[in-house]
């Protein structure tokens, strides 16, 4: 089934669980939705930074300051969250849950981000959605033009409520 074809979990405006609809449908029509971004950081606390593929369909070329995605239906946010680490980095990290967001202006998300510490480990990118990875500090990750709005939201939000590491 392709990535259009999923269904996803709908919620209401104060997200509420209300059913399920296909991805390709929840963006055509702006439903609500639930959304989870994990921010990746090596032991110099620099940040995992995706190029997205030129095919996504949205944001193609642009770069993601984390892995993440929408919540498939009836799934939990860390298991969505465990999930879309491993589909994207081929990574199982332990996940450390930091904050909650939403998302409004046609993005219409609930967000979770979590963080993850990367030591290393074979990292196997997702071909259809992940085009290679760099690994920027956070002052420079902010200062990218081309990062995703919702993934450079969600990081601004942990860098301005400090929850992100900074190097010494």
């Amino acid at each position: 089934m392709g990535s259009s074809r999923v269904r996803v979990q709908i919620v209401d405006a104060r997200n509420r669980p209300v059913g399920s609809a296909r991805r390709c449908d929840m963006r055509r029509l702006q439903m609500w939705h639930r959304a989870v971004y994990i921010f990746v950081l090596d032991q110099h606390d620099r940040l995992c930074v995706q190029q997205r593929t030129p095919w996504k369909d949205i944001f193609p070329d642009y770069r993601d300051l984390c892995a993440g995605g929408v919540v498939d239906a009836g799934e939990t946010m860390a298991c969505a969250a465990r999930r879309e680490l491993q589909e994207e980095l081929g990574l199982s990290l332990a996940l450390t849950p930091c904050l909650t967001l939403h998302f409004e202006d046609g993005m219409n998300a609930f967000g979770s981000v979590f963080l993850a510490r990367y030591r290393g480990e074979p990292m196997t990118l997702q071909a259809s959605e992940v085009s290679s990875v760099e690994w920027l500090t956070l002052d420079e990750a902010l200062a990218l033009e081309d990062a995703t709005p919702d993934s450079y939201q969600a990081l601004k939000t942990l860098a301005d409520k400090n929850l992100m590491p900074r190097p010494v």
